[in-house]
């Protein structure tokens, strides 16, 4: 499959880790340039082209170029480059390293990134474009909105829900039927044991709100 992966930083890496595992790095059309660093364009990245900025991706027609994959570590950029490229008719796909362990009974959206190592069990859904790093435990019957990021070593529950583009940092612990807020942001080494709201960042054992997050942020 022909992939146009958006981002040239360490996701993207991922992603490219992930394709040669799969044997699909050849179809690798090239990488873009989120940042907006022209020093970047026609550069390399572990023997991936930078082809230019985030408007590069027009010069591909919607119905007949690479399927896109969004490597963007931030989440509100992410957002709202995934939902132009959706209302502009784009292709996603998923890039699923072959030494994570998905049950079968598991919903993969399109565009999602699942890395080596990490496990999602039954019944879990992962939205579209969410990232699940290495060694995160995606318990039976979460579920993963569009866009959430989850870090490496991260363990949740049973019937977790991460809403809409909330990130949760390395080695997080969240027990069961606990929900998270759209943008919000748990820290690293947090255990979640309440509900958290949205646009909040919370820290700490037992996770506390540290603030509120801006939306401009």
């Amino acid at each position: 499959m022909r992939t146009l992966i958006v981002g040239a930083g360490s996701q993207a890496r991922y992603i490219l880790h992930t394709l040669e595992a799969l044997g699909e790095r050849s179809g690798v059309v090239g990488l873009i340039d989120t940042f907006d660093n022209p020093d970047m364009w026609g550069k390399s990245v572990d023997g991936a082209k930078v082809l230019g900025g985030v408007e590069k991706v027009e010069e591909f027609p919607p119905s007949e170029g690479p399927a896109l994959i969004l490597a963007i570590a931030n989440a509100r950029q992410k957002t709202t480059l995934g939902e132009r490229f959706e209302k502009a008719g784009y292709r996603f796909r998923s890039a699923i390293h072959p030494k994570a362990v998905v049950s079968p009974s598991a919903k993969i959206g399109d565009g999602a990134i699942v890395n080596a190592g990490a496990s999602i069990e039954m019944n879990a859904e992962l939205g579209a474009h969410t990232v699940v790093h290495a060694g995160a435990t995606i318990e039976h019957d979460n579920v993963l909105e569009p866009y959430a990021n989850v870090g490496p070593g991260v363990s949740f529950g049973g019937r977790v829900r991460v809403g809409k583009a909330a990130i949760v940092y390395t080695g997080a612990t969240v027990v069961p039927d606990v929900a998270l807020g759209e943008f919000s942001v748990v820290g690293a080494g947090s255990t979640v044991i309440r509900d958290v709201e949205p646009n909040t960042v919370v820290v700490g054992v037992p996770a506390k709100l540290l603030r509120r997050i801006d939306s401009a942020e």
